[in-house]
């Protein structure tokens, strides 16, 4: 069914609000959650909340969120989760990271102790809509296999890159390390679906096309050797140096082992301090419409920037509402139920 996009942000900020967040951080933390769905992105949407829902209850997330100092150095900083909402705690260093830019051209603000932080484009896209580049990875707990080896050691460790462009949608790269994202093996098992081979191994290291037995095994990296090393530079910015979580000490978010310790690393540039900041934006859009003027190959219809495809959905989502799964629907209105919510989304 589809939901319009206030109703399901109003529904989610309802639910955080019960689970015990506070209004200001449930209003953040359902804005992002939303978005991923509007840009189609439904594995880092409101489909996360059963998961917070259930950590939660196990006391192995807290709420309401706290985002706590570390270490703070004119543009170096290093924050807390607390082990809460990751969401809040990456919008708040994305904010940091930008102040900071703006202030000294170059930023960097290390994440320590939070949880999945949703989809990474949310917040540089952000960040090149207010005119500055970023730079953005997390890691996550082990489930891809290191290039050569048959069981996992990384996360699937995404980065996301985003550009300013002069009066059009901001260019930005979301991408994991892994083939695909984890979240397309989920829904692949839920839906009884084979996956394309290449993508994940089993348990016992060997090549498979069954979900199911995938989500027992690994993942398989991008490129391989070299979204495996992407990975590993993803694990030691964002984990080791954080001094977060890396490897295979981080936890799973979708079972309940404990807290996840999930690292993230946010590096803001200001293009105003290399040239003047308009030229900069100007000579973007003149590039990515070179680009997109390119003779086409057969069967394609129109050349795509980075994020374009996701910022398309997101427009026509604010306008048709959003697509939403039957049962997932179902389970937002059986959790406004068990936390004493009257609302409902159908």
């Amino acid at each position: 069914m589809r939901i319009d996009n206030k109703k399901l942000e109003k529904g989610a900020f309802e639910i955080l609000i019960r689970m015990g967040e506070s209004e200001e951080n449930a209003r953040i933390a359902s804005g992002i959650l939303v978005n991923a769905d509007m840009r189609g992105i439904s594995t880092h949407g409101v489909n996360l909340l059963r998961m917070v829902h259930n950590r939660v209850k196990a006391g192995m997330l807290q709420l309401p969120t706290r985002t706590t100092i570390v270490e703070d150095r004119n543009g170096t900083t290093v924050m807390d989760g607390n082990n809460g909402l990751g969401q809040v705690s990456a919008f708040h260093c994305m904010e940091l990271s930008m102040e900071k830019a703006k202030k000294y051209g170059l930023s960097m603000v290390l994440l320590r102790k939070t949880n999945n932080i949703g989809a990474l484009g949310y917040y540089t896209s952000a960040a090149a809509r207010n005119g500055l580049i970023q730079i953005l990875m997390t890691n996550g707990n082990p489930s891809m296999a290191p290039y050569g080896a048959a069981e996992p050691f990384f996360g699937t460790n995404p980065i996301s890159i985003g550009i300013p462009v002069e009066g059009g949608r901001p260019v930005f790269l979301d991408m994991s390390s892994s083939v695909v994202a984890r979240g397309k093996i989920r829904l692949a098992s839920l839906k009884g679906e084979p996956i394309p081979e290449g993508w994940a191994l089993d348990e016992n290291g060997e090549p498979t096309t069954d979900p199911k037995k995938a989500l027992k095994g690994c993942m398989l990296p991008l490129g391989g050797p070299k979204g495996s090393g992407l990975a590993m530079i993803v694990d030691i910015l964002s984990g080791v140096l954080s001094g977060a979580n890396y490897s295979r000490a981080i936890k799973s978010f979708h079972t309940l082992e404990g807290p996840t310790g999930v690292g993230a690393c946010f590096i803001g540039i200001d293009p105003n301090r290399f040239m003047p900041a308009e030229q900069f934006y100007s000579l973007v859009r003149r590039y990515v419409e070179d680009m997109k003027g390119l003779k086409k190959q057969k069967g394609f219809t129109e050349i795509l920037a980075p994020g374009e495809l996701e910022l398309k959905r997101e427009e026509l989502s604010s306008k048709e509402g959003i697509e939403v799964p039957d049962e997932v629907v179902q389970e937002l209105d059986t959790m406004c139920k068990e936390l004493g919510s009257s609302f409902s989304f159908k």
